[in-house]
């Protein structure tokens, strides 16, 4: 009868147990990425009241083993690391978790893990545990000196430093990033360009230059010494033609004639086709006001039928497309400057870019980049321009002592990823990598731990990443209060890394991962658990009633 005694107290044990793992499950159905318990129980050593027999052949079939069990006890209590609810709290400071990982802190003589990210900046700018003061480790090179960007790290330093305050120095522009797309439809300078209606023609055949006015199909009455023409339109700039008469002659010939109107009409070219056709092209490219006309002077002996060879309009001179883009540049007192960015279409696939600036402010040295070229299928092909139509432009901004050069980046050969030409739109963007002083104002994290550091000067700076850590086993962590664990034997040692990889879940920043508790579960264990204990009481008090009759046998 003792035995069932026994028995009964361990039952009594067990749930008492398993009410104590409820319980604290219940106590931190708030604190921050608590984790639940949950008590599992297995039964004690058996009493062999029989052994098992064999059966034997014809005779008798085998016979069970007979046994009594001594109680029960708590064979295990593990963690549950299913996700807690996400609570968003505004804090910047305030990360968690989504998924997979644990941050790590340091107290500098033992390391804990943890999923609570409520953490503060100490008196010196390091990230801490709010709560205990433990420092939070960081991973990877992120705002280690680099050559380029400010640091914020020492190389060897765990320590995540978040200098909030802290002056950020101006940096030289030493190169525009330019991207985007130039439009294929994009057309160069076209010069003004007219032609005869009808063509000049001797018998029905093409005129040349050395064929006399007087032989030409359209003349009427042969010309005679003294006839003259009268020029009429204007020249390229808009002025008349100088000298606005002309004298003809049966020796006046076709080149005679536009040896005589190129002369009168400036700067434009005349040539005669292989059709016969007198051509007129503009000096210069862009809008014009070219316009030939020729009569007969009244009185003249000689006619030539200019009505039907009048001039007209072959192309209308326009200047070549151009497109803009603006920038900021910065020279080394950390001032900006406006810096416009013209680029010109010239010929097909090739552009020129101009930088102006403004002339109170300093001036270009150097301020063009000249056959930016493009292969067929529109990806970026190289700069052809050398010297001063080269890849770099070159300033001298007032009270700075030393010219500045800067490089234009248009992409790698034979890439889509920069500048391109193709389709029929344009866009354009211009970055400078330079920037004016500021102050380290704010900071934002991203969801793969990496610290950005917000400046007054609009800069987002790269300060850190945090340090997350993994296990093979993460059930076998050990708890250590301060909602901290640690590494044991079955965990395995910490596997560091950064979030997003390996594994590793997001980083939600401005929040806190809650509890897991389940309250309706908790309750429902709570039930289990006092029946469980009611049942074991049961047992002793029965036992203790058969104890009693027992004694009274003696009577």
């Amino acid at each position: 009868m003792a035995n069932s005694l026994l028995t009964g107290i361990s039952g009594l044990r067990g749930h008492q147990k398993m009410l104590e793992v409820i319980g604290n499950n219940l106590a931190n159905l708030n604190t921050t990425a608590f984790k639940s318990s949950r008590a599992l129980f297995s039964d004690l050593m058996y009493e062999l009241q029989r052994g098992s027999t064999s059966a034997s052949t014809g005779l008798l079939g085998s016979v069970n083993a007979v046994q009594i069990g001594t109680g029960s006890r708590i064979s295990l209590v593990d963690l549950n690391f299913s996700q807690g609810n996400l609570e968003a709290t505004g804090q910047d400071l305030d990360v968690a978790v989504d998924g997979g990982g644990f941050f790590v802190a340091t107290s500098g003589e033992k390391t804990y893990y943890t999923r609570a990210g409520s953490f503060s900046l100490d008196e010196n700018g390091y990230l801490v545990d709010a709560s205990t003061g433990n420092l939070i480790k960081r991973f990877g090179t992120v705002g280690e000196p680099d050559g380029v960007n400010p640091s914020f790290q020492t190389p060897g330093d765990d320590r995540l430093l978040v200098p909030k305050g802290v002056a950020i120095p101006g940096k030289v522009t030493d190169e525009i990033t330019v991207g985007g797309n130039f439009p294929s439809t994009a057309t160069g300078p076209v010069a003004q360009r007219l032609r005869l209606s009808v063509p000049l023609t001797k018998g029905g055949t093409a005129a040349s230059g050395t064929d006399f006015l007087n032989d030409l199909d359209g003349s009427v009455i042969p010309y005679v010494a003294g006839d003259k023409l009268i020029l009429g339109g204007t020249r390229s700039d808009g002025t008349p033609p100088f000298p606005s008469e002309i004298s003809v002659d049966g020796t006046t010939t076709v080149a005679g004639l536009m040896t005589e109107l190129q002369t009168a009409y400036g700067d434009a070219t005349f040539s005669l086709d292989s059709l016969g056709h007198i051509e007129v092209t503009a000096g210069s490219t862009g809008p014009s006001s070219l316009d030939v006309s020729i009569e007969d002077i009244p009185g003249n002996t000689g006619d030539f039928d200019f009505r039907t060879y009048s001039f007209i309009t072959r192309s209308v001179g326009k200047n070549a497309d151009s497109y803009y883009r603006a920038t900021e540049v910065f020279d080394e007192r950390g001032v900006g400057h406006a810096v416009n960015l013209k680029f010109t279409k010239r010929a097909d696939n090739d552009w020129d870019m101009e930088a102006v600036i403004d002339p109170t402010e300093g001036v270009m040295l150097d301020n063009s980049v000249q056959g930016i070229a493009f292969n067929k299928d529109g990806s970026f092909q190289q700069v052809k321009g050398t010297a001063s139509g080269d890849i770099d432009i070159t300033f001298q901004f007032d009270n700075v002592p030393s010219p500045q050069t800067v490089t234009l980046s248009f992409g790698e050969p034979g890439s889509f990823e920069g500048l391109t030409e193709a389709g029929s739109r344009a866009s354009l963007s211009a970055a400078a990598n330079g920037y004016e002083p500021g102050q380290l104002s704010d900071v934002q994290i991203d969801s793969d731990g990496t610290i950005f550091g917000l400046t007054s000067n609009g800069l987002m700076l790269a300060l850190g990443q945090l340090a997350i850590a993994s296990f093979r086993n993460v059930d076998g962590l050990v708890s250590a209060g301060n909602n901290y664990y640690e590494a044991s034997l079955a965990s395995g040692e910490a596997v560091i890394g950064n979030a997003l990889n390996g594994g590793r879940g997001a980083i939600r920043a401005g929040q806190l991962e809650g509890s897991n508790v389940d309250l309706a579960l908790e309750f429902t264990r709570l039930i289990v658990a006092q029946r469980g204990f009611s049942a074991n009481a049961r047992t002793i008090t029965v036992t203790d009633e058969v104890l009693k009759e027992l004694t009274t046998i003696i009577r």
